[in-house]
């Protein structure tokens, strides 16, 4: 009787663990095997309307009819895609967001090469370096997955044209949802852009300028040319031509000027009434964050503010910015709140004068933290 309750206690006890991996074992094939369909444009070539073939889809895509089959099973047993028959699949509206421009494609493309990628290396880097965060940006689990023992994250992304393409899309895609408008007033701006011709805005590491462009179509006294999107050379450049191509008026107007946040800014950005640093700062450990702050202490004038919009690690208000602190530890980033951003900006000469926060919806929360010259 003894051995017999003993085996049942092995079999539940195994039970168990199959049903505790399940979904973590589940999710992980989910998100590779999305990622391997969208990088073949699979889901491009299944029709909005109707169904196709198993076996045409794999000769449109270029894979073999096995290896398709099994992939599209998968995806039928977890509802990515539909079943309409044997051997015949169709579109969810789950999968239709999988096409290649679609954001969310390119979202999982970005995640993927820099996010899970590195997550799966987290085990080495700790095991090598103890289990601290990354000191380093140029030392990190990213760089590891990347192949590099030492190389910083935003260096592969700029050197490899696939990676920087995902990455740069991923960005245009979610560019959008941090708009200031009704979270942060410009106003307090007007009286010295009428009186003074010194720059208004310049936003470091502003990328594709989506934020330079909001601010000056919600404000029309803020003057387009007189804002200045700071970036890598390399992003100013595809910057530059994205603008071109788009004819984007506003973005015309703006300046764009190459440099890094790290060293002195040129004289051109020197002085501006607002230095604005944009989702950016949480991609970099503390000493580079301070290092930041020291370098743009250097180029503010007196009435300066400096804003910071990233979203704010308050686990009670936004759990999923405790999980996306992890995937920025990846690359030796760090979600911070107020407190913490605060602490390194008093050690460069500023102090923290308000904090406007955007809580209107459960995606795109975020804050606006304003410190001046101390």
């Amino acid at each position: 009787m003894g051995s017999i309750q003993h085996t049942d206690d092995a079999r539940a006890r195994i039970q168990q663990a199959y049903l505790d991996i399940a979904n973590p074992v589940f999710s992980a094939a989910e998100f590779t095997l999305i990622k391997v369909f969208i990088d073949y444009k699979a889901f491009d070539a299944i029709p909005d309307e109707g169904d196709i073939a198993v076996s045409k889809l794999a000769e449109k895509i270029g894979g073999t009819h096995e290896v398709v089959d099994r992939i599209t099973t998968f995806f039928i047993a977890g509802k990515v895609l539909a079943s309409t028959g044997p051997g015949r699949v169709a579109h969810t509206e789950r999968s239709r967001l999988y096409k290649y421009n679609e954001p969310t494609a390119w979202l999982y493309i970005h995640m993927f090469n820099n996010t899970f990628r590195s997550l799966a290396q987290m085990p080495n880097f700790f095991a090598k370096h103890g289990l601290a965060s990354p000191e380093s940006a140029s030392v990190t689990p990213t760089s590891i997955s990347h192949g590099f023992d030492n190389r910083p994250a935003y260096e592969i992304l700029v050197e490899n044209k696939g990676i920087h393409k995902g990455f740069n899309e991923a960005l245009k895609a979610v560019g959008e949802m941090y708009s200031l408008k009704g979270i942060y007033d410009f106003g307090w701006m007007r009286e010295s852009l009428a009186s003074e011709s010194r720059p208004a805005v310049v936003d470091v590491g502003g990328s594709h300028g989506l934020a330079l462009r909001d601010a000056v179509r919600n404000n029309k006294f803020i003057p387009a040319e007189r804002c200045i999107l700071f970036d890598l050379p390399q992003v100013i450049e595809n910057t530059k031509k994205n603008v071109e191509k788009e004819q984007d008026e506003d973005l015309q107007k703006v300046q764009m000027i190459g440099g890094t946040m790290f060293e002195p800014y040129p004289e051109t950005a020197q002085g501006a009434l607002i230095y604005q640093f944009r989702r950016i700062l949480n991609d970099f450990p503390d000493e580079d964050v301070l290092r930041a702050f020291h370098t743009v202490r250097k180029a503010v004038a007196p009435d300066t503010r400096i804003l910071i919009i990233e979203e704010m690690l308050n686990p009670k208000r936004m759990p999923m910015n405790v999980g996306l602190d992890i995937c920025l530890m990846c690359k030796a980033g760090k979600r911070r709140n107020a407190a913490m951003f605060s602490e390194l900006a008093a050690q460069a000469g500023f102090k923290f004068n308000a904090e406007f926060q955007q809580i209107s919806s459960e995606f795109d929360d975020f804050s606006v933290l304003e410190f001046v010259v101390a």
